[in-house]
């Protein structure tokens, strides 16, 4: 079972392997996005990187400067701005879905009204919305609303998987549930983004643990290393990001 104490040493871990990780995101814009432009983000996200993602998104933007203006347009148009997407033309289809409907209950697309919401009706409103679950209304939350509710993608649902703080073969629905149990508030935006790129950097599928600096809090069985010094996977993680 693991303590309070466990999950802020994890945290405080992967605050100092990764300490540039909040101003990346910062760069990537998601932590200036009104809810509307985060969700339609994270679902852009979903099937396909990061990097695309955000090449999808920015020449969607160029396309319609405003929402209104992707309401009403032909919906292969923004199949084809979104085309750096995987799926594309379904999720122009979704996302088009959502902001006709937006447009209809309120005057034009907008989420702004979500702010004033308590956190269980936002997220309930938005998973009713078409093609989105539980991850991109969370991401919504948590980077655009500034509410404690924790994403799992699959870098998070590995690495807590690997630390024992989820069953094993845990599916995604449910490892929202229970990590969002599990972890203060205070530590749900620290942990999100630290596990996320811990997931992304160290702890694949076949992990890296020589670097790896939670070692000493994972049960997973097939680790790649024995447990390495915290100071040399330190400086092994600061090799590997400067190549």
């Amino acid at each position: 079972m693991e303590t309070m104490a466990d999950i802020q040493w994890v945290a405080e871990r992967l605050a100092e392997a990764y300490p540039y990780i909040f101003a990346q995101k910062r760069r990537e814009g998601v932590l200036d996005d009104a809810p509307l432009d985060s969700l339609l983000r994270a679902m852009l996200s979903q099937n396909t990187t990061d990097v695309n993602r955000d090449r999808a998104f920015s020449a969607l933007r160029r396309r319609f400067p405003t929402w209104e203006a992707a309401a009403v347009a032909p919906v292969e148009e923004i199949a084809a701005a979104i085309r750096e997407t995987n799926y594309a033309p379904t999720k122009a289809r979704r996302m088009q879905a959502i902001l006709q409907q937006l447009r209809a209950e309120h005057g034009m697309p907008t989420l702004d009204f979500l702010r004033d919401w308590p956190t269980p009706r936002i997220l309930e409103y938005l998973t009713a919305l078409p093609g989105v679950g539980a991850k991109s209304a969370a991401i919504v939350c948590l980077f655009a609303l500034g509410r404690p509710v924790m994403p799992v993608d699959t870098h998070v649902l590995r690495v807590s998987e690997r630390l024992g703080w989820i069953p094993p073969r845990t599916n995604a629905e449910r490892a929202h549930r229970l990590l969002q149990q599990l972890i203060p508030a205070a530590l749900i935006f620290p942990l999100h983004i630290g596990m996320w790129e811990h997931g992304h950097t160290t702890c694949r599928p076949t992990p890296r643990c020589a670097q790896c600096v939670i070692y000493a809090g994972c049960v997973y069985p097939q680790k790649t290393a024995p447990m390495p010094a915290v100071a040399e996977a330190l400086q092994r993680l600061e090799e590997q990001g400067k190549k």
